[in-house]
């Protein structure tokens, strides 16, 4: 660590140490998120403890999702003293960053109300004589995930159909995808057995996506993507003979932080504009066109 660094932590001791609630090291260990949900500042820490070792990992506010600071380097942890034990008397602790053009130290210590504050201090390397400022946050414990407030929703497209067979009834599958599912993060799409089931299924994904016809009916849905790009191949399917929806649409919603992501509507009717494939006898499908008893669910819409 630079000289400068050494000198800045030892300044800023008498601000680390100033009075305030001592408490054991694991009292600063989790997954804490800033109290101020419209910070343009750090939204979120997650610190972990082992022995008299402490890792921070910090993000910033960004858009869509905010951004990753990475694991600070180097982190430490301080006593009241020079015989402290810090297990039992850590008062605060400290983590620096260092870009190609900036250092950035963070002094974490107890606040009221069983929060964190971290005081931040960052100067400039690069030359540019810009002025180093400081900033102040207050953190609370939080949960073990993000949520994503800003993501832009989803732009729905359709891709074709196909016509199958299933035990001697003709069906016509509508293809969807979602062209910028590349935006929305893999954890949304992670197994969530924590959260409600859908129908059997105890593992299925955090976010479920619903298909919406142009009068907010429900059409058919899936509760068990396993990635976001997974979007990519949504469907529903209808019976030849009966008339599809004019138009449809798909919600999205994060269970954990119920938010829902709203896409376009896409018109049916130009489906006949678009290949129309049909699946070869020998590679048919044998699940039948409605799969809301075996891997569907049933709900009312989310928002």
């Amino acid at each position: 660590m630079k000289k400068s660094t050494y000198q800045l932590v030892l300044g800023l001791f008498a601000l680390a140490f100033a009075p305030s609630a001592s408490g054991q090291l694991d009292r600063f260990s989790g997954y804490w998120t800033n109290v101020d949900p419209n910070t343009d500042g750090v939204t979120t820490l997650d610190i972990g403890v082992s022995g008299t070792d402490v890792t921070i990992n910090a993000w910033g506010k960004c858009v869509p999702t905010d951004c990753e600071w990475g694991e600070a380097y180097p982190s430490y942890a301080y006593g009241p003293g020079v015989s402290s034990g810090l297990l039992s008397e850590a008062m605060a602790i400290s983590a620096v960053w260092t870009t190609s053009f900036s250092e950035t130290l963070m002094i974490i210590r107890p606040a009221e109300m069983e929060r964190l504050q971290a005081d931040i201090y960052t100067r400039f390397t690069d030359g540019s004589g810009r002025t180093a400022y400081t900033q102040s946050y207050i953190f609370e414990l939080g949960h073990d995930y993000q949520c994503y407030q800003n993501i832009p929703g989803p732009q729905l497209e359709l891709t074709g159909t196909e016509d199958y067979s299933v035990s001697g009834n003709d069906f016509t599958r509508y293809k969807l995808s979602v062209t910028n599912w590349n935006v929305y993060p893999p954890e949304l799409f992670e197994a969530a057995p924590d959260l409600p089931p859908c129908g059997l299924n105890t593992e299925s994904s955090r976010t479920w996506v619903d298909i919406y016809n142009q009068d907010d009916v429900r059409v058919y849905g899936f509760c068990a993507l396993a990635t976001s790009e997974d979007l990519k191949g949504l469907w529903f399917a209808v019976k030849q003979g009966d008339a599809p929806p004019g138009s449809v649409y798909v919600v999205m919603t994060d269970r954990r932080c119920d938010l829902s992501y709203v896409s376009n509507e896409v018109s049916i009717s130009s489906a006949s504009s678009i290949a129309t494939p049909t699946t070869p006898p020998e590679t048919q499908t044998t699940l039948p066109p409605d799969l809301q008893t075996i891997i569907n669910f049933q709900r009312v819409k989310p928002f």
